[in-house]
């Protein structure tokens, strides 16, 4: 992932992470606990945060965890959760919401990687958005679905000379600091309290041996 100039030019999306996952999406802990980190990131160094949420008539609302790490958001820091009512996988309002706001950069975690995560990544990249996946943060209820879903994302980026980043959730952390005005001790204390949790996140998420998700976990597409 590249520097950021300032966060106003990036935001954080949560794809449908509802309780109706919560018992059927393997290692569904590990995916909130990335998601959770990585919405107190955007707090500390003021990045927008997007939900999506995926017929909650069938899945259910937003998980209480987010909800309440949410409501921890100055209100200018929260763009809105955007309800998908059709089984299309991505939220077009929400595409173009991010437009309207000129983000540049854009990192997406959630459910499920090869239908909500997929479809809206794409999506963005084709309006030009720099699109960061974070490895560590996505799953789906078939985790053979995952490393699939990963390739077709890497491939349009290559084929269509989009720009993609697919890296763990500490390696982007630590990208987006970049020339940020943030002090540099909080966010270290964030990490260092967030190391255990990252650690079990990638084991469960990425693992050894039959990995999850192949590939250099900082890769960049371009």
């Amino acid at each position: 992932m590249t520097t950021m100039d300032s966060p106003r030019d990036s935001a954080l999306i949560i794809c449908d992470m509802q309780e109706g996952y919560r018992g059927s999406v393997p290692h569904f802990s590990s995916v909130l606990a990335t998601a959770l980190r990585m919405i107190r990131l955007a707090r500390l160094v003021g990045i927008r945060v997007f939900l999506t949420e995926g017929r909650p008539s069938i899945y259910g609302s937003i998980v209480h965890e987010i909800e309440h790490e949410i409501a921890q958001l100055p209100q200018e820091l929260f763009g809105g959760s955007f309800i998908k009512t059709k089984y299309f996988g991505h939220s077009m309002k929400l595409t173009q919401t991010v437009t309207s706001k000129k983000f540049r950069h854009v990192m997406v975690c959630g459910v499920e990687a090869h239908i909500g995560v997929r479809v809206q990544t794409i999506e963005l990249m084709k309006t030009g958005v720099i699109v960061n996946v974070i490895l560590d943060g996505i799953s789906s209820r078939n985790k053979e679905e995952i490393a699939p879903s990963v390739a077709t994302m890497r491939d349009v980026a290559h084929l269509n000379k989009f720009i993609a980043y697919f890296g763990t959730s500490e390696t982007i952390a630590y990208a987006i600091i970049g020339n940020l005005k943030v002090p540099v001790e909080n966010f270290l204390a964030l990490i260092q309290t967030e190391s255990q949790s990252i650690s079990t996140g990638l084991k469960n998420l990425l693992g050894s041996g039959d990995d999850t998700v192949s590939g250099d976990s900082s890769e960049a597409i371009e």
